[in-house]
């Protein structure tokens, strides 16, 4: 929306899409989502993943209650507070130092500071422990502590390899993991009896200790358990975030600095105004912030108009006083012919719906799914209210306690 002017550029609204609640009430309102839904949920979360991985960025802090969930069961995933851009020169000891995620949905390499260069796979382990508390309705690692976290994963997963151990950089962390009991895997098929035997296989690879054996998100939108409803060209990349794009964070700017860059920024959107602005100009735009209680009286005035004589009109159209510009291609380089598939498809959050399939197959498409009855009977967002006592000590997040302590040497 553009201000009247520079001078009375004050406020800034940030507008989003409404989505009523999120994952983690989803799970706890519901006892009777199907197979259809964990496999639609999994294909979301797997496809906007896709999206934010290909643009280099770690959300590192995904959880059921970072996954926003609307009526018809589509989610997007959100909080980005604690998201960073990998670049290739950036230490990994200055990346992970403000690193706070809660516990119960953290890799097992951040437990322990294990491995030197983190991966993506740290948001492939979330993504599972996540998949895993559809399946059961309750979280998979509630841990208490670090060394309660790693009992845990090592209890359903086995202890890991030698050669696993092997890798492991810091010289205590190996020693606690070499010294632990030797534990035997735990089926998933018999942590989960009832799953579907295709997601419990994606299951496992999700949750692969050693991060190299977890598959990209790319990669788990083609396991089998998503037959018939994956499809690439539906599936939204970009290319990777250029440095340049932080430089800001270097700048020391004012208040004022960042007001005149975001009302520049708005005046992209009107090259004529910006012209006029850049060489000296600073005219009022001849829009005013419309008020709302004019805008509802011209409502009611044009309904009331009309419903009187029994006509059926349209309602008032929305002005704007900005439209989106269009898109700039990013420079070419180097690495632009690695980004043209990304850059040719869209990157519209929207399920679209697939190609037309043969007659007499499976339709598992993302639109069947919305229109199925086991999808659209259900309620998504039905949400039950809980005393504030009933909700689970996770949400401390990182309280410290007597046990902590004894691993306090594995992190770094």
């Amino acid at each position: 929306m553009l201000p009247p002017s520079r001078r009375e550029f004050k406020d800034i609204y940030v507008v989003f899409e409404l989505m009523e609640s999120d994952l983690h009430q989803v799970i706890k309102a519901n006892n009777d989502l199907t197979h259809e839904h964990y496999q639609f949920f999994l294909y979301q979360l797997l496809r906007g993943l896709k999206y934010i991985h290909t643009a280099n960025i770690f959300h590192r802090d995904l959880k059921p209650k970072n996954i926003l969930a609307n009526a018809d069961c589509k989610l997007k995933i959100c909080d980005f507070g604690l998201a960073r851009v990998s670049f290739n020169d950036v230490p990994s000891a200055i990346f992970w130092t403000d690193y706070v995620a809660t516990r119960w949905y953290r890799a097992p390499e951040l437990c322990g500071s294990f491995f030197s260069k983190y991966t993506p796979a740290i948001d492939i382990w979330s993504i599972g422990c996540i998949f895993a508390e559809l399946l059961s309705g309750k979280p998979l690692f509630p841990g208490k502590n670090v060394v309660h976290q790693l009992d845990l994963i090592t209890d359903l997963l086995g202890t890991p390899p030698p050669e696993t151990v092997a890798k492991i950089r810091n010289e205590k962390a190996r020693r606690y993991l070499s010294s632990m009991r030797k534990k035997q895997p735990v089926g998933f098929a018999k942590k989960f009896p009832n799953a579907d035997p295709l997601a419990l296989r994606l299951l496992e690879r999700l949750l692969a200790f050693d991060p190299k054996d977890r598959p990209s998100a790319e990669e788990g939108l083609e396991d089998p358990y998503f037959h018939g409803l994956s499809n690439a060209d539906r599936e939204p990349c970009r290319p990777p975030i250029s440095k340049l794009e932080f430089e800001f964070e270097k700048r020391k700017l004012a208040k004022d600095d960042v007001r005149e860059l975001i009302y520049r920024e708005i005046l992209e959107y009107h090259p004529q105004m910006l012209q006029e602005y850049l060489s000296g100009g600073d005219q009022t735009s001849g829009f005013m912030y419309p008020s709302g209680v004019d805008r509802f009286k011209r409502q009611f005035a044009h309904l009331e108009e009309h419903a009187g004589k029994g006509e059926h009109s349209a309602p008032i159209l929305r002005q704007h006083a900005s439209l989106p510009r269009e898109r700039v291609p990013a420079p070419k380089d180097d690495t632009s012919s690695q980004n043209n598939d990304c850059e040719k498809r869209t990157v519209s959050t929207t399920l679209q719906s697939p190609p037309a399939q043969s007659e007499g197959s499976e339709n598992y498409s993302a639109r069947s799914l919305l229109k199925s009855a086991s999808i659209s009977g259900s309620k998504c967002v039905e949400v039950k209210r809980r005393n504030a006592e009933e909700e689970p000590i996770e949400e401390q997040n990182e309280e410290v306690d007597g046990l902590s302590q004894e691993v306090a040497s594995l992190h770094v």
